[in-house]
């Protein structure tokens, strides 16, 4: 039995006990009646080591009070009535598409385009890129780009790697293709983990808790970072229900929501995709929006910590006492 369906085994043999964990908890069925939770769904079961804050952008530099909606692994069956919803609300929202999830759901897709959101790949199986060949890298998403061109031919093209998971070497070999095109990969501030205080909806829909529980996790959570890329799952109509939940509660206190373009780190990453200022060999840094060369040394805009890219991963440094900084860029 795959290790994460043994979770699951256990956790309902122990349900009482793990509801009772989580204040508000109401026990409901595991899927969503049209769309099955499969084995390694969702985006946040990876080891933290694979998560470099200069690695990946994030949307901590956003203003307060400001949030960028995203949702992985659609369309789903509701995908349209979401991109119709928020788009009544005038909230732009990112979707990233898994290609396998489009064939008889076209017209999901069509919608997001219609109501002017983002598409963008996520990938086509979900599979995680850090343990695929280079070849199978490149096709996984190349076969997605070929759906999002036909429909969003000028782009911005955005990527999502699946469980977050990304490295230099998948930064490097996407970097050598085609595929080069695209920026990210784009990570998320909120939604990554189900905790006493913090949401992640997949995970919830797995443990039976409720829509409204849910919701108020992602509320606390939001309400404690005040800004970010949040992350969401429209493959599931319970994420669907939740979204409106708690949109009106957001735009009552004041938020403000911005399309994923407009968040700091992607917005310098597609400026330097455009004007080609990029170091295929080298380490990719969300705080210059570009890739650097070997031995460049940047401090990090997420936590002011420095890095040096060593082999093209980044390694700590000392920054402005590193003689190995061939170059350095403080904040």
């Amino acid at each position: 039995m795959p290790s994460r369906l043994r979770l699951l085994a256990s956790f309902f043999a122990l349900s009482g006990l793990a509801c009772a964990s989580l204040p508000g908890c109401a026990a409901e069925a595991v899927d969503d009646g049209d769309e099955t939770v499969a084995e390694g769904e969702g985006d946040s079961n990876v080891s933290e080591d694979e998560i470099v804050s200069e690695r990946q952008l994030m949307g901590s530099e956003l203003p307060t009070k400001t949030l960028a909606l995203t949702y992985d692994d659609g369309p789903g069956t509701r995908t349209g009535e979401l991109a119709d919803y928020l788009a009544a609300q005038g909230i732009p929202a990112a979707f990233f598409i898994n290609g396998t999830k489009v064939p008889g759901r076209q017209a999901h897709v069509d919608k997001i385009i219609a109501r002017g959101h983002l598409l963008a790949n996520h990938t086509h199986n979900h599979l995680q890129l850090t343990r695929l060949a280079s070849g199978k890298i490149v096709s996984e998403i190349a076969d997605t780009d070929a759906i999002i061109r036909a429909v969003q031919p000028a782009g911005p093209f955005v990527l999502r790697a699946p469980f977050g998971a990304w490295n230099g070497a998948v930064a490097r070999t996407v970097n050598g293709t085609a595929m080069k095109k695209y920026v990210g990969s784009v990570f998320w501030d909120v939604g990554g983990a189900l905790t006493a205080t913090a949401g992640a909806d997949w995970d919830c829909w797995g443990k039976g808790v409720s829509v409204q529980r849910c919701g108020d996790l992602y509320l606390n959570e939001i309400r404690t970072k005040k800004r970010g890329i949040v992350l969401l799952h429209d493959i599931h109509n319970r994420s669907v229900d939740m979204t409106k939940y708690i949109v009106p509660k957001l735009v009552a206190e004041g938020y403000k929501f911005v399309k994923l373009t407009e968040v700091p780190s992607v917005k310098r990453a597609i400026g330097a995709a455009a004007s080609g200022d990029n170091d295929q060999d080298g380490c990719s840094s969300s705080t210059l929006g570009r890739t650097v060369a070997e031995n460049v040394c940047v401090q990090a805009r997420r936590d002011q910590k420095w890095y040096r890219c060593v082999d093209g991963e980044w390694a700590s440094s000392t920054g402005p006492t590193d003689t190995k900084c061939t170059q350095r860029f403080p904040l």
